[in-house]
């Protein structure tokens, strides 16, 4: 990126909304966004552009902290709900308001994903994950440790699905406390 088009970015970032910062649809789901972010990081994360002019870098500084307040707002579901309301209404950015809520303009940091597939640091362990918390609320908490266990294989070490595995080694254990009860009890005849 030459320094032109640093001026360019410089020039219309207040006017982009967050779509249109990472060029995906109001449509667009969070698998869609977070790739079009990483691509957004890829072009103006500031470790990338370290031997820059002070000048240069202050405006990719800028770009970057707006790409990232846009996806803490595009990939909270609650947020972007507000923000979309926000934009309906033609209330924009400039007024940085998210029905009754100020954002922080200034933040750099995207927060937490709210779902716990969101954790998730490889896209493999979705579907292993989804179907573990699928069966976890069918109540069969063994069949939901197996296919937890394939996606830890899939994403190790991730704290996330460490706390995930203890929530689900707690419903094994209530089960088999439930099934040894039942099979203390006599046999009725009828």
């Amino acid at each position: 990126m030459d320094a032109d088009a640093i001026r360019q970015w410089t020039l219309v970032l207040d006017q982009l909304s967050y779509y249109e910062l990472f060029r995906v649809s109001k449509e667009a789901t969070y698998d869609e966004l977070k790739y079009a972010f990483h691509g957004f990081c890829e072009i103006f994360h500031p470790d990338a552009h370290t031997t820059r002019a002070e000048w240069e870098r202050t405006a990719i500084n800028r770009v970057f902290k707006r790409g990232t307040e846009a996806y803490r707002v595009l990939s909270s579901p609650d947020l972007r709900i507000q923000y979309d309301a926000a934009l309906r209404q033609g209330l924009g950015e400039a007024q940085e308001v998210v029905l009754g809520m100020t954002l922080n303009r200034h933040s750099s940091v995207a927060p937490g994903p709210q779902r716990l597939v969101d954790r998730l640091r490889t896209p493999a362990a979705r579907p292993f994950l989804s179907r573990a918390e699928e069966l976890l609320k069918k109540g069969d908490p063994q069949q939901a440790k197996i296919q937890l266990v394939l996606a830890m294989h899939m994403d190790p070490g991730n704290p996330a699905l460490e706390a995930f595995q203890k929530e689900v080694e707690a419903a094994v254990k209530e089960v088999q406390k439930k099934k040894g009860e039942e099979a203390k009890k006599p046999w009725k005849k009828t």
